[in-house]
């Protein structure tokens, strides 16, 4: 009777909130009884499962009650029971974890760091940073100094000015596309106005017309993560040219190769602007061993320079830099297709090229 009691007293402990150094910054864990089934399961559980143990909301300091369950995966690790969110939690925000297996419902409560005062988030840079760009342009790239506050609100805040001075009506596709510290907002147009023969564009025309002036209006009042507006507007010009809707071709590319033992900068001039998110997740380059070579990769001069200096010194040799079938353009074309793509007449696709480079 006393082991029982003792045991019992052992399990009834709240689940502990743990920070983490990558996204979401924080899961929580629960030490489980050597009875528990899900201890012997090990790896992913059901949510069903994990929330018959324990839930975890945002709690609301107004009202004092916490709010639904987080969305997010439970799992089994080191014998215990481990909640991460799917969202990294909000700066500022105070999170409740309940025991739901038992009389008590003990409860634990971890309050996320607000951002400072003078840490006012501002926008720092918006791809494409050059101001001329084609008209069937596919999205901006939007990058903050601090978190910001995920929602829908950004389509309706966000505006594209046409050179009447009146708004472009409903350009957006409505999906929020953060990065995984809420720092980076990826802004689609809706694709429906920017592709040819489909009803939306016939209908409501593409948002961004040759030869005509815009103005991108990020306002101040998008809010950061801690609830805090930005520290000021931004606004780009936008100089809208003629449509381009062919693929890429490589071919096009000029390679300066740097010299032997030295670690001077590869670099790749482009004849037209490159996404340089898909770029560096495309791209990599590969020694005369085979082996890819470790170093730093910068794009520059409009996103249509890309430089890659090595953290070793270049050995001589024939070297090449690998291409990933969707690194693209502003566009969307890519070194497989372009984004207008006709079925009747579509082409086998282009893979994975290789571009060579001898250093000497």
């Amino acid at each position: 009777m006393i082991i029982t009691m003792m045991a019992a007293l052992l399990i009834a402990v709240p689940p502990l909130f743990q920070p983490l150094d990558n996204s979401p910054g924080v899961e929580v864990r629960l030490p489980l009884d050597a009875s528990s089934p899900l201890k012997k399961k090990g790896g992913p559980v059901s949510n069903d499962d994990g929330e018959s143990v324990f839930v975890v909301g945002l709690f609301n300091d107004e009202t004092g009650k916490i709010g639904a369950p987080l969305f997010g995966k439970y799992l089994v690790r080191d014998g215990a029971l481990v909640f991460i969110s799917s969202q990294p939690f909000s700066l500022g925000k105070t999170y409740k974890a309940i025991r739901t297996d038992t009389k008590d419902k003990e409860v634990s409560q971890f309050k996320v760091p607000a951002l400072k005062a003078q840490d006012a988030v501002r926008v720092v840079k918006v791809y494409p940073t050059t101001d001329r760009m084609p008209a069937n342009l596919l999205k901006f790239t939007i990058v903050f100094s601090g978190p910001m506050r995920q929602s829908k609100t950004i389509f309706d805040a966000i505006e594209l000015v046409g050179p009447d001075g009146k708004s472009v009506d409903d350009p957006w596709r409505r999906t929020e596309l953060w990065n995984d510290n809420d720092t980076r907002l990826t802004l689609w147009f809706h694709p429906g106005r920017v592709k040819l023969g489909v009803n939306l564009r016939e209908q409501l025309g593409p948002p961004l017309e040759p030869g005509k002036t815009y103005t991108l209006k990020i306002p101040s009042e998008l809010l950061d993560a801690s609830g805090n507006k930005l520290a000021q507007g931004f606004e780009k010009k936008i100089i809208a040219g003629a449509e381009v809707r062919t693929r890429l071709d490589v071919n096009q590319w000029k390679i300066t190769p740097p010299i032997k033992q030295s670690k001077a900068a590869l670099a790749i001039n482009f004849p037209y602007v490159i996404d340089p998110y898909l770029f560096a997740r495309e791209v990599i380059v590969v020694g005369p061993t085979g082996k890819t070579i470790v170093g730093k990769a910068s794009m520059g001069l409009e996103e249509k320079v890309w430089q890659f200096v090595p953290d070793e010194a270049w050995q001589l040799g024939e070297y090449f830099i690998r291409i990933g079938s969707e690194v693209a353009d502003l566009a969307g074309n890519t070194i497989s297709r372009p984004f207008e793509v006709n079925l009747e007449t579509l082409e086998p696709l282009a893979g994975v090229q290789k571009l060579k480079f001898l250093v000497k």
